[in-house]
C-alpha cells in the first residue's frame, strides 16, 4: 500500500534528518505533504527525484495523512495534535509535549515495540538522551534487574537544534580569533540550559528519569542523572554506572550486548581507544565502549556510551515506529 504521509516541522534539524531517511526507506508514499514555519513557506524540497513546496501549517491539510510526524516543538504538538483525535491520522510526536501522557505509549521499537500492535493512534517518541541510554542497558535489564543508573551525559549542540549549532561554531571561531576572550560555548562546556525546578534538577534530567520509568514499566529503579552540554557538533555521550539486583559476569554482559539490536561495541584496550562522538555521527547503532565491572560495587557495571543524537535520538526512532505501524496496519 501506499501512505499519506504529513511531517511538521520538515525544515529543521530533525525534520530535515527524517526525510533523509524516509527517502530511502522502502515506504510507499501516495502524496506527501511538509509544513514548516512562515518564513520557509515555499520553500521547495527535493524527495525521491520530486519538488515538494513547504506550506503553512494547516489542520485540513494534516487530517488528511495517514500518518503525521511531528518533528517542530513542543507548542506546535500541544496546538494540533488534540485536534486530531477525531481523525483517522496516526500522529509520532518527537517533542516533550505528551511523553508523560498515559494516553500516549512511550515507544523505542527495539525496547517496547510490541505495544504497537495495539495500534494507538497517538505515540510519543523519548527524549534523545534517554533513548540513547536505554539501547545500551534494556537487555541487561531484563537479565539482571537494574537497581540504580547513575549517569553523566556530554550532549552535543545538535540537541538544541541549528540555532546551538550555529552558536557553537560561531563562539569557536570568535574564540579562535581572540583567545583572551571568553566565549559561552567555544572551547568550553556547561550545565544543560534547561529550566532547573525545586530539586535543583534541571528538565533534562528529570526527562531521563521519569521516561525510563516509563518505557522500562518501572518507576522503582534509582536514576541520578547530571546533564552537560559540551563543544560538540552532533552525537551525545553518557557516562553510565548500571546497578543491578543479581549478580553477573562481564562474559555474559558482552554476549548480551552482542546480541541486543542496532548496538555496537567498539573497544580496543591494546590501543586505548574508544567510541567517540564523531564515531557516533551518522550511524544508526548506538556505540558501547569501556564496558567493566565496578571495581568498588560487584552488582554494578560501568560503561560509556556514545549515540547521534539526530538519528536514533530522534528521527530514525520515528521512523522505525512509522514502519512497524505499516507492517501491522
Amino acid at each position: 500500500m501506499s501512505y499519506n504521509i504529513a511531517v511538521i516541522g520538515a525544515t529543521g534539524v530533525v525534520g530535515s534528518e527524517f526525510l533523509k531517511i524516509l527517502e530511502t526507506s522502502d515506504i510507499s508514499i501516495n502524496k506527501l505533504k511538509l509544513f514548516a514555519s512562515e518564513k520557509s513557506v515555499g520553500k521547495i524540497i527535493n524527495f525521491r527525484n520530486k519538488p515538494f513546496k513547504i506550506r503553512a501549517l494547516d489542520l485540513k491539510d494534516i487530517e488528511d495523512a495517514d500518518f503525521a510526524i511531528f518533528c517542530a516543538g513542543s507548542s506546535i504538538s500541544k496546538q494540533f495534535i488534540p485536534k486530531l483525535k477525531g481523525s483517522d491520522t496516526f500522529c509520532i510526536d518527537l517533542s516533550s509535549a505528551f511523553r508523560m501522557d498515559k494516553d500516549f505509549p512511550l515507544i523505542i521499537p527495539e525496547i517496547n515495540g510490541d505495544i504497537l500492535k495495539t495500534k494507538p493512534k497517538f505515540i510519543a517518541s523519548p527524549n534523545c538522551t534517554t533513548t540513547i541510554m536505554l539501547m545500551a542497558i534494556h537487555k541487561l535489564h531484563k537479565a539482571y534487574n537494574i537497581k540504580k543508573i547513575q549517569a553523566s551525559t556530554y550532549q552535543a549542540a545538535s540537541g538544541g537544534g541549528k540555532k546551538l549549532m550555529d552558536k557553537l561554531i560561531q563562539d569557536t571561531k570568535n574564540a579562535l580569533s581572540d583567545l583572551n576572550t571568553k566565549q559561552p560555548f567555544g572551547f568550553n562546556l556547561y550545565l544543560h540550559e534547561s529550566p532547573i525546578d525545586e530539586t535543583r534538577y534541571n528538565q533534562e534530567e528529570i526527562k531521563v528519569i521519569k521516561e525510563t520509568h516509563k518505557i522500562l514499566n518501572n518507576d522503582k529503579i534509582k536514576i541520578n542523572a547530571t546533564c552537560v552540554r559540551v563543544p560538540v557538533i552532533r552525537a551525545h555521550s553518557i557516562s553510565m554506572n548500571v546497578e543491578f539486583e543479581k549478580s553477573f559476569s562481564l562474559d555474559d554482559v558482552y554476549k548480551i550486548l552482542y546480541s541486543t539490536e542496532n548496538v555496537q561495541i567498539v573497544e580496543d584496550y591494546k590501543n586505548n581507544k574508544f567510541a567517540t562522538p564523531n564515531d557516533a555521527t551518522g550511524k544508526n547503532e548506538i556505540l558501547i565502549s569501556r564496558i567493566r565491572k565496578d571495581i568498588t560495587n560487584p552488582k554494578a557495571l560501568d560503561m560509556w556510551v556514545c549515540g547521534d543524537q539526530i538519528l536514533k535520538g530522534a528521527s530514525l526512532n520515528a521512523l522505525q515506529i512509522l514502519e512497524s505501524l505499516i507492517a501491522i496496519l
